[in-house]
């Protein structure tokens, strides 16, 4: 897979003490240091897709808005394998009934009581899948089936520990080169590592806007799938390097 480093913040070198004429070896004196930080942005092509797809019905009683729900569900889910996903790439994310609440009127008599006017069912599948070339037709057919909520869309990476590690070495690396070129700048001998910390590596999924279709906007997305690009997911590191420094041998 492609790896694109695209730059690197130049270290932070920091000379935290003089160096005397003779560099002190009693251990009550401190040592003197240099403190370099390496940074490194690489692009990944993204290789997995995360998103939640849900039904969202309203009935009278919670019975029927169940009822319906349930049914559209149903076919959400046949259109989900229809479009190449197995029972492995998706699960229930969320699955709840609320009661719906009729509004207080302007002119309430004292004795007025809230009372449910209705319910609303809401369910929605988690899918994450590396099959990312069926975000569009995944989009399209399950909207076309009955879904009517789309969040949480993003593509990420399977692996990223595996990238997180290419990043680190990059950032080591960039951390290392700064050193010795100040070394040599200011004519000192790096003598040994102190301290080695990571300050941070992570992968950043790449996120879309959720969706929530309309009446009338699936049958649109249906009829042709949107095109989703997925894009690279990038992956940031930065370690902290600390050098004992002396006097050139």
């Amino acid at each position: 897979m492609q790896r694109r480093i695209l730059g690197r913040i130049v270290g932070t070198a920091l000379l935290l003490c003089a160096l005397p004429a003779v560099v002190a070896a009693d251990e009550g004196q401190a040592l003197p240091r240099l403190t370099v930080r390496g940074e490194a942005v690489i692009e990944v092509p993204a290789d997995q897709l995360r998103m939640d797809i849900g039904v969202v019905t309203d009935g009278q009683t919670a019975q029927a808005a169940l009822d319906s729900n349930t049914a559209a569900m149903e076919r959400v889910v046949e259109a989900l394998a229809a479009a190449g996903l197995s029972e492995a790439e998706y699960r229930t994310g969320q699955f709840q009934i609320q009661p719906q609440w009729a509004p207080r009127p302007r002119d309430a008599p004292p004795d007025w009581r809230p009372r449910i006017a209705g319910y609303t069912v809401t369910n929605r599948l988690s899918i994450k899948t590396t099959k990312i070339d069926l975000a569009g037709r995944l989009i399209g057919a399950t909207s076309s089936a009955g879904a009517n909520t789309i969040d949480a869309i993003a593509f990420d990476l399977a692996d990223p520990r595996r990238h997180r590690a290419a990043a680190i070495a990059a950032a080591a690396a960039n951390a290392i080169a700064d050193a010795t070129a100040l070394a040599q700048a200011s004519a000192v001998r790096l003598v040994r590592i102190i301290s080695l910390s990571l300050d941070e590596a992570s992968a950043i999924p790449r996120p879309m806007r959720a969706m929530a279709l309309r009446e009338g906007m699936a049958m649109d997305m249906a009829a042709a799938e949107p095109p989703i690009s997925p894009g690279d997911v990038t992956v940031r590191a930065g370690v902290s390097v600390v050098y004992e420094i002396g006097l050139p041998e």
